[in-house]
């Protein structure tokens, strides 16, 4: 399948549906065609089969073992006791583990075809969501997760989630196919578009001195400024990227260009304005080129914030100074702000289930069942 047929099966898709609600009505086979898992994608699944049994499986003549990955959105990466509890019952429905990732999310492995629709639909009715957690579309967005030190950190809290509500793909599809038509939105794109974004897109916010995020390595990110111990505002960075093809020179890492600062008030326009930007700009003919650290390279930094600050209506001011001294995560016990303590845990490789000797995973749970707090 060429790259450019992914634009083709995303505009002839009717809004993400395709045929997804007909193929997981059908149990008669384990697996989808490739178009399908396209789309599934921007739901936030897609089908993977056990590496550990293909060879055995292809010597043998038979299919692959077939599966599904689903992933929650956690905005800031807070979850609740409750929904903590929720995605643990529905390891049941997996491998019996849940996996914590890096971009604050949590990713259930090995779910059967049939089993699917269950579980899209238990993580929805838990509060959280799995619409948009793959696919060419605006991803989790992450922020400081611990409650700590000052209300700034609860603000950035509240704007992670705002914007992660902001840019959740509006059609109609997501609610029939998993919700049995449980209204959640229109079909109307007006910030995504009919045929989405060129690639995905990820959003960040920090609060210096830790960068806890990588601000650098992601599309957009917002770094917050404080004034007083008040939030006042963010200066804006875009176009950030890590990944490269090995052996490839057309394709690069990129640090995120410094646009300057907003007001608070701005924070949302100022996001559509850069989302809709690289939604027209982007490039949808070579998707190893279509991130937006391709496109800033392409149209030139200066060219890229003229057009958001024309769509956004508002002017950057000049970079208000920050620096960061350190990033990573905080382990052990901090106090926040209300006076209450959390303690932040080292979970290997993120896989969260129970070891020999160390029942990592019903700990947890455990603790849940008596918490009154978050997760995060």
């Amino acid at each position: 399948m060429s790259k450019a047929s992914v634009e083709d099966i995303k505009l002839a898709s009717a809004g993400l549906r395709g045929q997804l609600a007909e193929q997981f009505a059908d149990t008669s086979t384990p697996n989808i065609p490739e178009d399908s898992n396209i789309l599934l994608k921007h739901h936030g699944s897609y089908q993977q089969d056990d590496r550990d049994v293909r060879a055995e499986r292809t010597k043998a003549k038979l299919d692959k073992a077939w599966s599904f990955m689903i992933r929650s959105k956690m905005p800031g990466g807070r979850i609740t006791a409750k929904q903590w509890m929720i995605h643990d019952d529905l390891c049941t429905k997996a491998f019996g583990n849940m996996r914590l990732t890096n971009r604050q999310g949590i990713q259930l492995h090995g779910v059967l075809k049939g089993g699917l629709k269950e579980v899209i639909s238990n993580v929805c009715h838990s509060g959280l969501s799995t619409m948009g957690a793959c696919g060419d579309v605006v991803r989790n967005t992450m922020g400081p997760a611990a409650p700590i030190k000052d209300a700034v950190h609860a603000d950035t809290q509240k704007l992670t989630e705002e914007i992660s509500q902001r840019f959740l793909w509006r059609s109609s599809a997501y609610a029939d196919i998993w919700l049995d038509g449980e209204k959640l939105g229109d079909d109307e794109e007006p910030i995504l578009g009919s045929n989405y974004l060129p690639r995905k897109f990820k959003t960040t916010v920090v609060i210096p001195p830790h960068n806890d995020v990588d601000i650098h390595a992601n599309d957009l990110n917002f770094v917050a400024i404080a004034d007083g111990g008040k939030l006042v505002g963010f200066n804006v960075l875009v176009g950030g990227g890590l990944a490269m093809t090995h052996g490839d020179t057309t394709t690069y890492p990129r640090k995120a260009s410094d646009f300057g600062f907003i007001p608070l008030s701005h924070v949302l326009e100022v996001a559509a304005a850069v989302v809709s930007t690289q939604r027209d700009w982007g490039n949808r003919v070579n998707r190893k080129n279509a991130k937006t650290k391709y496109t800033l390279e392409r149209v030139g930094v200066e060219a890229f914030k003229a057009e958001v600050e024309n769509r956004a209506g508002i002017q950057f001011g000049p970079v208000h100074p920050y620096e960061f001294t350190s990033r990573g995560d905080r382990f052990g016990w901090v106090e926040g702000i209300d006076g209450k303590h959390h303690l932040t845990l080292f979970i290997e490789n993120g896989r969260l289930l129970d070891f020999p000797g160390k029942p990592l995973k019903t700990g947890m749970l455990e603790i849940a069942k008596i918490h009154q707090g978050d997760f995060r």
